[in-house]
């Protein structure tokens, strides 16, 4: 069965177009995450979902049943935003409760129900407890109780980690995550934070402009992206204009404006077709100036950025264009590529290198 299906849903919000023509389909106790810049209209897609916009053309469904004329607390879905939405004068068990006891469920059942649901959230220690005597994680868990323990069809997450440090942000992902797979049930999570997405959802949809982009799996999306523009958005990524200067059943020679040239393993596009590649920096392998050969490109090192473990190492190839390449902090020191102003090789792995039209921003698969 489906956990959420949404058809052909658009909206306006007066004169703005905010969603457009948006087609989702989730399955029974699948992940999604709805990730993009702000006003892309993730956000509103969300509240679409749980009822608070309607839509003006198109139809969602929610675990196999049509919404329609249904209002947001008919329609059992489970909420967590990133404020927490918590009752300051209201206890732990208490905020809990309190959807259950808008739906008039019995006190013995009530008790029993969110004792369960602090249990699964690992707090049931702090059941007598106000919202101001718990920390950001607890907070959280205690909104994400709250929303679980009415057994909604699909979990609505929004934002749900903004608001906590990194470390704690990195442990409550772990801790989502598996929750999530425990109960299997469906659940959506919009976010901005791109590891987030990457971490928690077993599909990721990448939107802009009201429009979802490219849906995928995280590691699909991120090694292979089907479009320039989500290859730009997730990640870093290093874009070259290069032309087709040879191509065969081995793969194909790239060539840039300056007498640099590439190797790659698949390319759809033709001889002296014009075509822009892009690589990440971790797909960049750094070499002695000495150790120049195939597949490496000459560059000059103009800066290093220190991120603790790794290091980010901008360079300048011959033609002026900027790239970036990432290495440990060992291979930083051996390289000496602290120094700015040192010739350098670059490496470019034949497999890493993606091929996009530059007209269509579209990635072309090998036709052979």
């Amino acid at each position: 069965m489906s956990g959420l299906e949404l058809n052909g849903v658009n909206v306006w919000l007066g004169e703005q177009h905010v969603l457009k023509n948006i087609d989702l389909s989730v399955a029974q106790g699948e992940c999604v995450a709805l990730l993009g810049p702000s006003g892309c209209g993730k956000t509103t897609t969300l509240r679409t979902i749980a009822g608070f916009i309607v839509p003006q053309e198109g139809s969602v469904s929610i675990a196999g049943k049509s919404t329609k004329n249904l209002p947001p607390n008919k329609r059992n879905v489970g909420l967590v935003f990133q404020d927490y939405a918590l009752f300051p004068h209201m206890t732990v068990s208490e905020n809990i409760g309190y959807g259950l006891r808008m739906r008039k469920i019995d006190g013995p059942t009530r008790s029993e129900q969110v004792e369960q649901a602090l249990a699964m959230v690992q707090l049931l220690h702090m059941k007598d407890r106000m919202p101001s005597q718990l920390s950001g994680g607890q907070r959280q868990r205690i909104a994400l109780a709250r929303a679980l323990v009415i057994q909604p069809d699909i979990l609505l997450l929004d934002e749900p980690l903004g608001a906590l440090d990194r470390k704690l942000r990195d442990q409550m992902q772990v801790e989502l995550k598996q929750l999530q797979k425990k109960l299997g049930i469906t659940t959506i999570i919009v976010t901005h934070d791109q590891e987030e997405a990457l971490s928690l959802a077993d599909r990721v949809a990448v939107m802009f402009d009201g429009q979802i982009e490219e849906i995928g799996k995280p590691v699909n999306l991120y090694e292979t992206p089907s479009s320039l523009r989500v290859m730009e958005f997730l990640g870093s990524s290093n874009i070259l204009s290069m032309v087709v200067t040879r191509r065969d059943a081995s793969g194909a020679t790239l060539s840039g404006y300056h007498h640099y040239s590439v190797q790659v393993a698949h390319c759809a596009f033709d001889v002296n077709e014009r075509i822009t590649a892009a690589i990440r920096p971790e797909h960049i392998q750094i070499l002695p100036i000495a150790e120049i050969a195939s597949n490496t490109l000459e560059a000059t090192t103009i800066e290093c950025v220190y991120k603790g473990g790794l290091v980010a190492v901008h360079c300048r190839l011959s033609d002026g264009t900027q790239i970036k390449a990432q290495s440990d902090a060992n291979s930083v020191q051996r390289l000496n590529l602290m120094q700015q102003g040192l010739k350098i090789a670059l490496r470019l792995e034949p497999y890493r290198l993606q091929l996009f039209s530059p007209s269509s921003k579209e990635r072309t698969h090998d036709r052979t």
